[in-house]
């Protein structure tokens, strides 16, 4: 009866994780999951300890603000680990806690598989060494990865990308495909919400004062997120649902994005899109020392070109995004272009299968571990 402990860090990898564990099930109905995720995974089967996923943290400055809560998680988490030794630790993503709790579990002879890889190709590219020190198996979603790592002596398997599974399993009714929509996605955390929606509402005035045939719709995460995204819009009329981004993402005209995982899901449903994002003036200051990439949206990254504009942080603001709007929304060539290199972005990533072939190695890694001589395996 394998045992895994799995942590995950944000919505994202909460999502991810909870397939990754059906995928398990499906194969080994006796598998023991637990440790930190958020509401999927619980779902999914998992013993959830703490939802990290819910209390997910942004920006530099934030994660000083919680220091505190983080390292009572990681002493706890450490704790576990010793008492009730799993077969492996499964990590999903979050490098800034897990990266520690790969240390920890290598330390104790504890298998470690990471799913979805630290952007170690954006900044503190060093961390590849690190990580070949202590992860057992390295699993990740982006073509280019799998060599960066195979070169430093890390184990690893390019498995696809797991938004090709979610995008699979959620079934799209097409509510928006007939009519004139632009979404409004500024990301699932207040603070982004707080720092991009109101730009985003100012660009949709624009919009709609030139096309008032146009709806407006935000896709909400949850209750809070909701109102939160209703009080900001004010007057302006803002359609917010509830768990329904890719209603809106298959049949938006264009959609404003935070930069993050959205601008992706985007992608592979074709719709154009601007890519907007704003964080505290100090974390901007750090990331622009640290970060060593031209683009911020990976779809831009996966491209290796700006396939679709980018404003971030003080090129953030209505008067510049407007004009940009406006075009894509008509027939043109900007427009069809954009369609064009997006279609490429998708087929860059391959078929469905993410979840099921990280499923597949996660227990391969506990089979081989099992079978390792003593002197190998602990």
């Amino acid at each position: 009866m394998p045992r895994l402990y799995f942590v995950a860090g944000e919505s994202s990898g909460d999502m991810h994780g909870a397939h990754v564990i059906r995928a398990l099930r499906a194969r080994r109905p006796d598998v023991i999951c637990e440790g930190l995720g958020g509401r999927r995974m619980a779902e999914a089967g998992m013993d959830l300890h703490f939802d990290l996923a819910g209390r997910a943290i942004m920006g530099f400055t934030e994660v000083i603000r919680s220091l505190r809560m983080v390292r009572g998680l990681y002493l706890d988490v450490v704790k576990r680990l010793r008492e009730r030794r799993p077969d492996a630790v499964v990590l999903i993503d979050y490098p800034g806690f897990n990266m520690r709790i790969a240390a920890a579990a290598h330390a104790m002879g504890i298998p470690v598989v990471y799913y979805i890889s630290p952007q170690v190709w954006a900044w503190k590219r060093g961390r590849i060494k690190t990580l070949a020190r202590v992860v057992t198996r390295m699993l990740v979603i982006l073509p280019f990865e799998e060599e960066l790592y195979r070169e430093a002596g890390l184990p690893c398997v390019y498995v696809g990308h797991p938004l090709l599974d979610q995008i699979a399993d959620v079934k799209v009714f097409g509510c928006y495909r007939d009519a004139q929509v632009v979404g409004l996605l500024p990301g699932s955390r207040e603070q982004e919400i707080r720092r991009l929606l109101p730009v985003m509402i100012k660009v949709a005035e624009g919009i709609r004062a030139r096309r008032p045939d146009i709806r407006f719709v935000a896709p909400c995460v949850d209750g809070a997120r909701a109102e939160q995204i209703r009080k900001l819009a004010g007057d302006f009329p803002l359609e917010t649902i509830m768990h329904q981004a890719y209603e809106v993402l298959d049949g938006a005209r264009l959609c404003l994005v935070a930069s993050g995982t959205a601008t992706l899901e985007a992608a592979l449903f074709g719709t154009p899109m601007i890519v907007m994002y704003r964080i505290s003036g100090l974390s901007y200051a750090l990331a622009r020392m640290l970060v060593r990439i031209r683009y911020v949206s990976l779809v831009n990254i996966l491209a290796g070109r700006g396939i679709v504009p980018e404003f971030i942080q003080g090129a953030a603001e209505p008067k510049r995004v407007l004009p940009v709007a406006i075009e894509l929304l008509e027939d043109g060539p900007r427009r069809e272009t954009m369609l064009r290199d997006l279609a490429a972005v998708r087929e860059l990533l391959g078929e469905p299968g993410a979840s099921e072939r990280a499923a597949e190695q996660i227990l391969e890694v506990i089979e081989e571990t099992a079978n390792a001589p003593a002197h190998l395996s602990g």
